[in-house]
């Protein structure tokens, strides 16, 4: 089974650094995984994306700080309709399913954070979602033959 994780946000806007920052902490703890950190999603991921089994999109949100929600994604539960700023999973698994032919199961793991100002670094409850976002990951990815 291969597996992506794809972590995306801003690190120079506090709390929304918590898709990268996850992938820097689960890094070494998923070896088998690959791993694609980017500031935010572009259709160019849709090639890649195609090649997988499993896809876990990770990233912040707004909400009750230091919460953290995960849900299954299907190419179907968002239409594309902008491939030019700010791109929804959803749209890049039908993107990949349209032009590739395949796209891969999907879960959408995001943290709500407290802070999303410019600055560094994430707040007390960032780091919390963060914490509950690196003990959530693996247990999806060992769970999903399961699943499927």
């Amino acid at each position: 089974m291969r597996v992506l994780l794809v972590g995306y946000g801003n690190t120079l806007r506090g709390d929304d650094a918590l898709g990268p920052m996850a992938l820097e902490r689960l890094r070494p703890a998923l070896p088998a995984v690959e791993f694609v950190s980017c500031h935010q999603l572009g259709p160019e991921l849709a090639a890649e994306l195609s090649a997988f089994d499993l896809a876990i999109f990770v990233d912040a949100r707004e909400g009750e700080p230091g919460t953290v929600h995960v849900e299954r994604i299907s190419p179907e539960s968002s239409a594309p309709a902008s491939l030019t700023h700010h791109v929804k999973p959803a749209a890049l698994l039908a993107l990949a399913l349209s032009l590739y032919g395949r796209a891969p199961q999907a879960m959408l793991v995001t943290g709500a954070g407290a802070s999303f100002a410019n600055h560094e670094g994430l707040t007390a409850k960032g780091e919390q979602a963060l914490h509950e976002i690196c003990r959530l990951v693996p247990l999806l990815i060992r769970d999903f033959p399961a699943m499927r």
